[in-house]
């Protein structure tokens, strides 16, 4: 294959000859080496720039050269340093990306050289790794001189401007944008940047400082500010709910707002109230009394006429009972009855067509005026089959009225039996309650309960609540069967529980009447076993239910008594008593009411 060369386009010295006979050899060779004359750069110039040529593109045209840059090394077209040098059929050097511009964004099949007008084919045109390795060992400065005085190739320049001082870097910090030499950048993360992250001096929790002060001003929970109530206490804005429930400044209801006194101020000025107007808070206190005993009243008519009812519904239901009784007897032969006719039903009906074939068989055998004879006597009793038949299903739609019947006087009897216990239970609670400070607690049952305790199965069982008074402190009281704490399995624990009373803003707290705990004895002998206890004032279990210095607010405290009361061989072999008779442990509670005011 012929290669032409245009001598004259190559305007060079003489000492740059062999230079160029080496270009264009290696220029031939390649085009000697693709015989099938594809176009485009896809041969061995595959266009693929080194990593310090593609980094050096920004900066192509301010590199400063310590020698003058020689013209062959210029790009015609950009008219920098060539970067990934490829040269052309004429001879000439151009960048990469400047060539393949002219390769492409020419409107001719062939554009012409900037230099020469000389014809550019893609398929002449090939990288020129010899100038590629002239160039990178070209000595420039650094790129931020006279700042910096280094100086190096060009192909060690990138290298350079990665740990050079007086580059250009943006801050780090995420929102800030300023931009400063590498040697200014740590000091400026660490001091001067409004995007640094520093530790809150109160929560210590990162923030960025420009964020920093407003969070301090307005979101730190940590910092300490004055009260809003202006009790001038400084509060930290964590602690403001809890300090709102003790501030003085507050504005609070009195505690007697439920029985009609509506006084709203200052916590400091309702605690004055409550004290200075205790005549007037117990007159609404009575009032309100008044008002519950005339609803008693009313409720012990009502539960009168709720007995009364009852009475009359277990009458009903007893009346029910007995007409249900001879009905479900009824339903029951019924159902024998349908059964046996069901089963006759079947029986017919396999004789009926066994009947069928046998007349069949007759009449092939005798003539037509005797199997007309036979077959008037198959129809009279298929008749009288028919009748049957019919009775049956009278009796079967009957029997199904009889069970609708008896389903809904079962649905009676069950409703009329549930509120049938449901009065019952609620007739019991109000005849277990007293009003003087005793009670008398029938456990039934006993073996039964102290073995499902033992199982872990409901072992607490509490009484019906008591008073001391009407309008007195209200109690009940616990039994463990099987023994609790250090009684567990060994003995009976009994323990009394104040529990929240309509009453309490009026009676002094803490509790402090003594106690007393009895099991009876039910032999006639009275050897009863008695325990006593006095209440100690500093136990939150004898302060007012609900209040804060009961730590709690459930509507009963922590129950108090005696986890060893009895052992169960004293209860249940004694030698001078019965405790236990008939299954059943009788249980007695009385609080020494001397002292205690009657409101």
């Amino acid at each position: 294959m012929n290669v032409e060369v245009n001598y004259k386009s190559i305007s060079r010295t003489s000492s740059h000859i062999p230079f160029l006979k080496t270009r264009l050899q290696v220029g031939m060779a390649t085009k000697e080496s693709d015989p099938s004359g594809s176009g485009g750069l896809s041969r061995q110039n595959s266009g693929v720039a080194g990593p310090w040529e593609s980094d050096l593109t920004a900066v192509q045209h301010s590199l400063k050269f310590v020698k003058k840059l020689e013209e062959h090394y210029v790009c015609p077209t950009c008219k920098g340093v060539v970067l990934n040098p490829h040269q052309t059929g004429c001879g000439h050097i151009f960048c990469y990306r400047c060539i393949q511009g002219l390769l492409e964004n020419s409107p001719a099949t062939t554009p012409a050289c900037p230099l020469d007008r000389g014809l550019i084919k893609s398929d002449e045109v090939f990288q020129d790794n010899c100038c590629k390795r002239e160039i990178s060992n070209l000595d420039v400065y650094c790129t931020n001189s006279p700042n910096c005085s280094h100086r190096m190739t060009l192909c060690r320049l990138q290298e350079h401007l990665q740990t050079c001082q007086f580059e250009s870097l943006q801050c780090s910090n995420a929102g800030c944008s300023e931009v400063m030499q590498r040697k200014d950048l740590q000091e400026h993360l660490r001091i001067s940047c409004s995007y640094r992250m520093e530790p809150c001096h109160y929560c210590k929790h990162p923030y960025t400082c420009c964020q920093l002060e407003d969070h301090e001003r307005h979101s730190c929970p940590e910092v300490e500010i004055k009260c809003p109530n202006k009790c001038s206490q400084m509060i930290k804005r964590c602690m403001l709910e809890d300090h709102a429930d003790q501030c003085p400044e507050v504005q609070t209801d009195c505690v007697f707002k439920k029985y009609g006194c509506f006084v709203r101020e200052r916590r400091a000025q309702v605690q004055v109230h409550e004290e200075t107007a205790l005549n007037d808070h117990i007159l609404l206190v009575l009032g309100s009394n008044t008002k519950l005993e005339t609803q008693m009243a009313i409720l012990q008519q009502e539960v009168l006429l709720r007995h009364k009812e009852l009475q009359e519904r277990s009458r009903q239901v007893s009346g029910l009972e007995k007409e249900v009784r001879p009905l479900a007897q009824q339903v029951s032969r019924c159902d024998n009855t349908l059964s046996a006719v069901q089963r006759s039903l079947e029986e017919q009906r396999d004789h009926i067509s066994s009947v069928q074939l046998q007349l069949v068989e007759l009449s092939s055998v005798f003539g037509p005026g005797v199997a007309r004879e036979e077959l008037g006597q198959i129809r009279a009793s298929l008749d009288a089959l028919r009748q049957q038949v019919s009775v049956t299903e009278g009796l079967k739609d009957h029997l199904g009225e009889l069970k609708e019947t008896y389903m809904r006087h079962s649905r009676l009897l069950s409703i009329h039996t549930a509120q049938l216990e449901c009065n019952e239970e609620h007739f019991r609670e109000l005849e277990s309650t007293s009003y003087d400070g005793k009670l008398i607690w029938k456990l039934r049952d006993y073996r039964k309960r102290k073995e499902a305790g033992s199982q872990g199965q409901g072992p607490c069982l509490s009484s019906a609540p008591f008073h001391t008074g009407r309008s007195g402190y209200k109690m009940a009281a616990r039994a463990y069967l099987n023994g609790d704490g250090a009684g567990r399995d060994t003995h009976l624990s009994l323990y009394v529980v104040l529990m929240r009373g309509d009453f309490d803003p009026l009676l002094p707290w803490p509790f402090r009447q003594p106690v007393s705990l009895s099991v009876l004895d039910q032999s006639g002998t009275n050897n009863h076993l008695t325990m006593s206890f006095k209440p100690d004032p500093e136990n939150t279990s004898f302060h007012r239910p609900g209040s804060a210095a009961a730590t709690s607010n459930a509507p009963t405290n922590v129950a108090s008594g005696f986890q060893c009361f009895a052992s169960h061989a004293q209860l249940e072999t004694p030698k001078n008593a019965i405790y236990v008779r008939d299954d059943t442990l009788f249980v007695k509670v009385k609080v020494d009411t001397s002292g205690l005011e009657d409101l």
